[in-house]
């Protein structure tokens, strides 16, 4: 895709060994579709097949590639293990992508973000301040520490409802768009200066087997509600 002069390709890093979850991303999750074929049909509404790189470790995702039409990196193994460093895999799935092109890095993990077309509209009008594009949630809640210390409200009568709380922001690790001269200084997917794009889609984390269940049905419920719009 080009916007503005500028090359963007989606990167989409699939890991297939996830400790926590096995299959998580495979797996069915929605009647046959996985979050992987999720995240693609999403996908599909704004970009061409040919735009998106998926970077596996596991050779047979690249059959699942060529169902979409999608290119495909076969990612050293290690790359996938809690060992490795956050610019090791960035630089490794950008590296394997031709040419020198602006990156969205896309993750199957969120299902319900699909605001794609208004992602790709603030990327085409972003100030040139900005060196990075971060998908955000606002915290509206009153938040203590480990310690049991107020983060954004003062303990007492006087605290502020949540409507007035100074406004935070939780990455939901949904979708981010990494400008090219950003990317060769920091290899990681926010930069210091991140326009932040926020959405009021419900965010799901997924750590186990039961937090994939109610993601599921999160989504079917939230998927029917749209489908009645």
């Amino acid at each position: 895709m080009k916007i503005n002069d500028r090359e963007l390709k989606v990167a989409i890093p699939l890991k297939t060994n996830s400790e926590r979850v096995p299959n998580k991303n495979l797996r069915p999750f929605c009647g046959e579709d996985s979050l992987f074929d999720i995240k693609a049909k999403q996908l599909l509404k704004v970009f061409s097949p040919d735009d998106v790189y998926v970077s596996s470790e596991n050779e047979a995702v690249e059959k699942l590639c060529a169902k979409y039409g999608f290119n495909f990196h076969l990612r050293d193994l290690a790359l996938t293990k809690s060992t490795a460093k956050e610019n090791q895999i960035v630089s490794a799935i950008v590296n394997a992508i031709p040419g020198a092109p602006d990156i969205m890095w896309c993750q199957v993990t969120q299902p319900l973000f699909d605001e794609f077309d208004r992602l790709i509209d603030c990327y085409s009008n972003l100030d040139p301040k900005y060196d990075s594009i971060a998908v955000v949630k606002r915290v509206g809640h009153h938040i203590l520490d480990a310690n049991g210390n107020p983060v954004n409200f003062n303990f007492g009568y006087w605290h502020k409802i949540s409507q007035d709380l100074p406004k935070l922001f939780e990455v939901t690790w949904s979708a981010f768009i990494m400008r090219r001269e950003m990317l060769e200084q920091a290899w990681y997917q926010i930069g210091r200066n991140p326009y932040l794009f926020e959405t009021t889609r419900p965010l799901v984390d997924i750590n186990d087997n039961q937090d994939f269940e109610v993601a599921s049905i999160l989504y079917n419920h939230y998927s029917k509600l749209k489908d009645n719009l």
